[in-house]
């Protein structure tokens, strides 16, 4: 049997009735992680290498130097 916070014993529907948010919110959270998952399976690698690949030649670009400081490394941008 189910209990309140102060002890009382608790009716079974309102029991059943309280257990039910909390089963939805189990639900939508396994729905959530399912539309995640699918949503960086469709996402192909080699289309965001090139994405990385041209923000970091833009970026290389603005900089009148020529080359950029990445972490303490000098990287050179083939313009």
């Amino acid at each position: 049997m189910k209990t309140t916070k102060g002890g009382k014993v608790m009716n079974a529907t309102d029991a059943y009735r309280k257990e039910l948010p909390k089963k939805e919110l189990k639900r939508n959270k396994k729905e959530r992680k399912k539309v995640r998952e699918v949503g960086i399976l469709k996402k192909d690698p080699e289309q965001l290498k090139k994405q990385i690949e041209n923000l970091e030649m833009m970026k290389c670009s603005s900089e009148s130097i020529g080359y950029a400081e990445h972490s303490g490394d000098a990287k050179f941008c083939w313009g």
